[in-house]
C-alpha cells in the first residue's frame, strides 16, 4: 500500500485537474508576461505555474481549510492568467505553434517516471523531516508548528512541503508517495528546463541533452584522489575526518574512497564514496525536494528575467522570489546579493548604458522582501524572534521588520571581529573549504587544499573565463548572466570565510556557486564566438566530463533502486494501512500521544516534537517507557497510537498497568499483518476524563 490511502488510483484526478489549470495558467503567463521563443512558452508556463501555484496554496492555506486553499490556488492562478490574457493588444491568447515542443514534453514525463522509480525505491536523507512537513500542512498546519504544547513555528524553508501536500490533500496519496512523486514531477521539469536553456545558449539540437545532462550528473572530482601515490592519501589521513553520516564508514579517509556509503534507505548496490560529493552532490541524486524546487526556480528566473513584457510582469517575478525564499532561503539571499552587486558594479563601470531593462528586476525583487518577511518560513520566524519573541502570531508589524537591515550592521559593529555570532555566522580562521562529508578543508594545509580542489572539480580552473563570457553577454543585453556569476562568486567565496552551525549548511552556498559555473562553462564551450586559445578549450570539454564522470556512476548504483519499494525508512503496510484510517480524522484541537514523528507522519497531527527527538528524562521519555491512562488523561492526552514493535518491546507488567483496557476506551481505528502478531492501534482515550 504505497501510493493511494483509498487504493484508488482514480483519487489523483482532483490533483491532475488542478495541474492541469496550472499549467494552462502558466502558459498564458509565459505568452502574455514575458517575450519568450515559441519552443520556450509551454515549458517555461508548467514551471511558473508550479511556483505560482505553491507560492498561492501557501498564502491561502493560512486562512483557508486546506480542502479549499489547494483547490482555490489552482483556480485563483488560473483566473490571474486569463487577466495577463486580457491585456494582449493583438494575436490568439495561446499559440498552437507552442504545442510542437511536444517530444520534449515525451522525455520531461519519461524523466518524471524514471525518477519516480528511483524516488521509490530510495528513503534517504531528511525523509522524516520532510514526511512530517507534508503530512501536518496537507491537514491544515500552515505555516508548521514546531510543537502541539508551544505556539512555536517550524523555522525551516517548506515550500517545497506545500507542493507536496498538495498531492495528499487533493490526490488522496499516503505521504511517501506524495513525497517521492512531487521530488519526481519538479526534477522532471527542472531537467526540461536546463534543456531550454542549453537549447537557447548553444542553439543546436545538442545544447538540450547537454543542458540536461550537466545539471543531472556535474559533481565534484573526489574519485580522482584515487589516482595519487597511496603515500599522499596516507598522508591526508592525519588530516581528513569524515563528518556525518560518511563517519558511518568507520574507516580512515584512504580506504573510506574505496568503500561503500553505509546510509540508511540507499540503493541495493552501495554508493560508492569515492563518487559522492561533500559539496556539490550531482543533481540526478535529488534526495530532498527543496534542493530540487531551488535548481528549478533559479532555471526559471535564467529564462525569463531578461524577457520581461511590461510592468504588470514584474508581479510575477515579485511571487517568484518569494516562494524561492520559501523553498531555499539560502539560494533566494544569494541571488539576491548577486542581483544587486550586479547592478552596482554594471552602473559603476558603464554608466553611459541605459538600466532601465534591470530595474524591473530590481523593483520586483526588493518588494519581495517584505513579502517574505510575512509570508512565513525562516526569514519570516528569524524576523518576529528578533523583534517580538516566538509567542507572536504569523502576521506582524511590517515596519518593524524592514529595520532588520539597518539593524545588523549596528550588531556587528557593536561585536568584536572573531566574535561576532550573527544569525548563526561567525568567522572562519583559517579559511577553509567546506565539505559536508569531509568537513572544513584548510587551505593553508597542502594536504586539505589538494583534497578541497578535487571536490571542488576542475570547474574552478575555467572561472576567470566563465566571468569574461557572462560579462560580455550581460553587456549585450542578457544581464542575468552578470548576476548570477556575481552571485556564484559571492557563494563561493562566503564559506571560505564565514562558518555556521553546520558545514553541511553553509556548503549549499558553494554548491549554487560551482552548479552555476558548471552550466555556464557547457555554454561558453560551445560559443564559437569566445575567443580563448585552444588548449584552454579541450581542457574545459575534458574538465567538464570528468565532472560528469561521477554523477554518471550514481545514476548507474541507483539503477538497482528501480525495482523495489520502500515506503520510507522505518515504514511498512501497516503503517499505510493505519495512515489510510486515521490520517485527517483526528480532532485539529485533540492532543495525541505516540511515538515522536512516527505518529505526525501517519495522522497528520502534530505530536511531540516534530523532528522526532526528545531530551533525556523528559516527560515524553517517561510515558513512552511506561505509559499509562491515568498520566495521559491527567496530562491531556485524546489519543495513544500504540505500535506493536513498541508495546512488544515493554514488560508484561507495564503493560497490564497501563490501563489501556478500560472500559472507558475505545478503538479508534486498528490494523493486524496476516499472521495477527503485530498491528498498529489508536485508542480514543476521551471517555475517561
Amino acid at each position: 500500500m504505497y501510493w493511494f490511502r483509498d487504493g484508488n488510483a482514480l483519487s489523483l484526478l482532483p490533483w491532475l485537474l488542478a495541474l492541469a489549470s496550472v499549467w494552462l495558467a502558466g502558459w498564458l503567463l509565459a505568452t502574455h508576461a514575458f517575450r519568450l521563443a515559441s519552443r520556450e512558452r509551454l515549458i517555461v508556463g508548467l514551471g511558473l505555474g508550479l511556483v505560482l501555484y505553491t507560492w498561492l496554496a501557501n498564502i491561502l492555506g493560512q486562512f483557508l481549510a486546506p480542502s479549499i486553499s489547494f483547490a482555490a490556488s489552482a483556480a485563483l492562478l488560473l483566473l490571474i492568467g486569463f487577466l495577463f490574457g486580457l491585456r494582449r493588444k493583438d494575436g490568439p491568447w495561446l499559440d498552437r505553434a507552442d504545442l510542437s515542443i511536444w517530444p520534449w514534453l515525451v522525455v520531461g514525463l519519461g524523466l518524471v517516471w524514471l525518477f519516480l522509480l528511483w524516488g521509490k525505491g530510495l528513503a534517504l536523507f531528511d525523509e522524516h523531516k520532510n514526511l512530517s512537513l507534508i503530512s501536518v500542512i496537507a491537514n491544515g498546519d500552515l505555516p508548521p508548528h514546531y510543537t502541539p504544547n508551544y505556539p512555536l513555528l517550524f523555522i525551516y524553508h517548506y515550500g517545497f512541503q506545500v507542493f507536496g501536500a498538495s498531492l495528499m490533500q487533493l490526490g488522496g496519496m499516503l505521504p511517501w508517495s506524495a513525497f517521492d512523486t512531487g521530488k519526481a514531477v519538479l526534477w522532471g521539469e527542472t531537467l526540461v528546463l536546463a534543456a531550454l536553456l542549453g537549447k537557447r545558449y548553444i542553439g543546436q539540437a545538442w545544447g538540450a541533452v547537454a543542458g540536461a545532462g550537466v545539471l543531472a550528473l556535474a559533481s565534484g572530482t573526489r574519485y580522482l584522489l584515487l589516482l595519487l601515490p597511496p603515500s599522499f592519501l596516507l598522508y591526508a589521513d592525519r588530516f581528513i575526518h569524515l563528518q556525518g553520516t560518511s563517519a558511518l564508514i568507520g574507516k580512515p579517509f584512504s580506504d573510506a574512497l574505496i568503500s561503500g556509503w553505509p546510509v540508511d534507505g540507499g540503493p541495493p548496490m552501495a554508493y560508492m564514496f569515492g563518487f559522492l560529493n561533500g559539496i556539490m552532490e550531482p543533481m540526478v541524486m535529488a534526495h530532498q525536494g527543496p534542493n530540487t524546487f531551488s535548481v528549478l526556480i533559479l532555471l526559471l528566473l535564467w529564462l525569463t528575467l531578461s524577457k520581461l513584457s511590461g510592468r504588470w510582469s514584474a508581479l510575477i517575478l515579485v511571487a517568484v522570489f518569494s516562494i524561492w525564499a520559501l523553498a531555499w532561503e539560502a539560494s533566494y539571499g544569494l541571488f539576491m546579493l548577486g542581483l544587486f552587486a550586479f547592478a552596482g558594479l554594471y552602473w559603476w563601470r558603464e554608466r553611459d548604458l541605459n538600466l532601465s531593462y534591470l530595474k524591473p528586476a530590481l523593483i520586483a525583487a526588493l518588494v519581495s522582501i517584505p513579502v517574505v518577511l510575512l509570508q512565513g518560513g525562516t526569514f519570516t520566524e528569524l524576523a518576529r524572534d528578533l523583534f517580538f519573541g516566538i509567542e507572536q502570531p504569523p502576521l506582524f508589524g511590517l515596519i518593524p521588520m524592514l529595520t532588520i537591515g539597518a539593524g545588523l550592521p549596528l550588531v556587528a559593529q557593536a561585536s568584536s571581529l572573531l566574535n561576532t555570532d550573527i544569525l548563526g555566522f561567525t568567522l572562519r580562521w583559517p579559511p577553509a573549504i567546506p565539505s559536508a562529508h569531509l568537513g572544513a578543508l584548510n587551505i593553508f594545509s597542502p594536504a586539505e587544499l589538494i583534497v578541497g580542489l578535487f571536490e571542488i572539480g576542475p570547474v574552478l580552473l575555467f572561472t576567470p573565463w566563465i566571468t569574461r563570457w557572462a560579462w560580455h553577454r550581460a553587456r549585450a543585453g542578457d544581464w542575468p548572466l552578470g548576476a548570477l556569476v556575481a552571485a556564484a562568486w559571492i557563494g563561493f567565496v562566503i564559506p571560505l570565510f564565514l562558518q555556521y552551525e553546520a558545514d553541511r549548511d553553509i556548503s549549499r552556498l558553494m554548491w549554487q556557486a560551482l552548479l552555476t559555473w558548471t552550466l555556464m562553462l557547457a555554454f561558453v564551450l560551445a560559443d564559437e564566438s569566445f575567443r580563448w586559445r585552444p588548449f584552454v578549450r579541450q581542457a574545459g570539454i575534458i574538465g567538464l566530463g570528468l565532472m560528469l564522470f561521477g554523477g554518471l556512476m550514481v545514476a548507474a548504483t541507483q539503477l538497482s533502486a528501480a525495482s523495489k519499494t520502500q515506503l520510507a525508512h522505518g515504514y511498512n503496510e501497516l503503517d499505510a494501512a493505519i495512515s489510510a484510517a486515521i490520517w485527517g480524522e483526528i480532532p485539529a484541537d485533540a492532543k495525541v500521544f505516540g511515538q515522536l514523528g512516527h505518529t505526525t507522519i501517519l495522522s497528520g497531527h502534530l505530536t511531540g516534537q516534530l523532528l522526532g527527538e526528545a531530551s533525556e528524562g523528559s516527560q515524553w521519555q517517561e510515558l513512552f517507557a511506561a505509559p499509562s491512562l491515568d498520566s495521559l488523561v491527567a496530562l491531556g492526552y485524546d489519543f495513544i497510537l500504540i505500535d506493536s514493535r513498541w508495546w512488544d518491546d515493554l514488560s508484561p507488567e507495564i503493560q497490564s498497568a497501563s490501563g489501556f483496557d478500560a472500559v472507558c476506551v475505545q478503538t479508534f481505528a486498528e490494523v493486524w499483518d496476516n499472521s495477527h502478531v503485530n498491528f498498529r492501534r489508536m485508542l480514543d482515550l476521551r471517555a475517561c476524563d
